[in-house]
């Protein structure tokens, strides 16, 4: 899922809070940058590397050439230049968090919580530090935490939106779905194009076979044309309410959106298979979601029945084979098989 919270970056630092003495870069550490400018392939490495032997206490240039090294995914580097922007001005909570997201980027999460955690004691007015330290409690299901974290930024401005969506999201896991859907509401009403909080409601009320989850996909399809997963979740409810001419409709205009979205193919085979009787279709379905995931063993044990209905043993035995060879406790496949003798 398009998730707000799984594509945002957290941050991390260790010693680098209580030093605000100058950075002197050595002959050495610049060759080193002008190396990897011409490694890289890259202007604006060069460039920037170029304007730090001018004014080499220039924090922010550090900053941008941290940033730049995070796209090019030099995260060891990235860190020694957000480290030293912070010894230079240890006053600015953003270059404590971009410090933060690059451990994250390169999946330290213990660092990354510790980062968080003395920048909020650091920049207690830091809302987005709040927000990111929450975010990750969240990853890690420590939702007592980050409700706490939640609530101490919606006190400092009460009009973040994306922490009602966080509030959401945690309860949503949590189990309590009144909540989520107050918060996810609150959400969309303090932000009318997130469209995130949209598709999560229509999840919840989908859940429930509530058509009002098509209201909220189609707030989100608007906003977001491209959003293919609320396309795919109008296209399985529509499955799932019987609908099913609407749903192929819904997953064919989706796949001439994304041609790789596989369950679209497997949903269409599934449809023709089990409720339409059309055999051959679905056949041309599932073959097609089995060229995108060839280990697919649902897929397979569908094909192979589907070609046993034809009488086609041969190819029903084979696809049942693949089946088991990939899940071989797959129940059905092996009564498919038996059942081919």
């Amino acid at each position: 899922m398009r998730s707000f919270i799984a594509i945002l970056l957290f941050t991390s630092f260790t010693t680098v809070l209580v030093s605000c003495k100058p950075s002197v870069v050595t002959q050495e550490e610049q060759e080193k940058a002008d190396s990897l400018s011409i490694k890289l392939n890259s202007p604006e490495l060069k460039a920037i590397n170029a304007q730090l032997l001018e004014d080499p206490s220039n924090a922010d240039l550090y900053i941008k050439r941290c940033q730049l090294y995070i796209q090019y995914k030099q995260f060891e580097v990235a860190a020694g230049d957000a480290k030293r922007a912070i010894r230079i001005d240890s006053t600015v909570a953003s270059y404590y968090i971009l410090l933060g997201d690059v451990y994250f980027a390169e999946n330290k999460t213990r660092q990354t919580k510790e980062v968080l955690e003395r920048t909020v004691v650091k920049f207690p007015e830091s809302t987005e530090a709040l927000m990111k330290l929450s975010e990750l409690y969240f990853i890690v299901k420590q939702y007592k935490e980050a409700i706490e974290n939640i609530n101490k930024a919606l006190k400092i401005n009460e009009n973040i939106a994306k922490a009602y969506y966080l509030k959401g999201s945690i309860y949503r896991e949590s189990g309590d779905t009144s909540k989520a859907i107050s918060s996810l509401e609150t959400a969309v009403e303090q932000d009318n194009r997130l469209t995130d909080a949209y598709y999560d409601l229509g999840i919840i009320f989908a859940a429930r076979k509530n058509p009002i989850a098509f209201d909220y996909y189609a707030n989100a399809l608007k906003i977001d044309p491209g959003y293919v997963n609320a396309q795919y979740a109008k296209a399985k409810l529509l499955q799932d309410l019987g609908k099913y001419d609407e749903a192929i409709t819904e997953y064919i205009a989706l796949l001439n959106k994304d041609k790789n979205y596989m369950q679209a193919n497997y949903n269409i085979g599934a449809i023709y298979l089990d409720v339409k009787s059309d055999h051959p279709k679905a056949i041309e379905y599932l073959t097609k979601a089995l060229e995108q995931d060839n280990q697919w063993a649902a897929a397979y044990f569908a094909r192979g029945y589907a070609y046993s209905k034809m009488g086609n043993k041969l190819n029903a035995a084979q696809d049942y084979k693949k089946c088991l060879a990939i899940e071989p406790n797959f129940t059905e496949a092996t009564v498919g098989l038996r059942e081919l003798n």
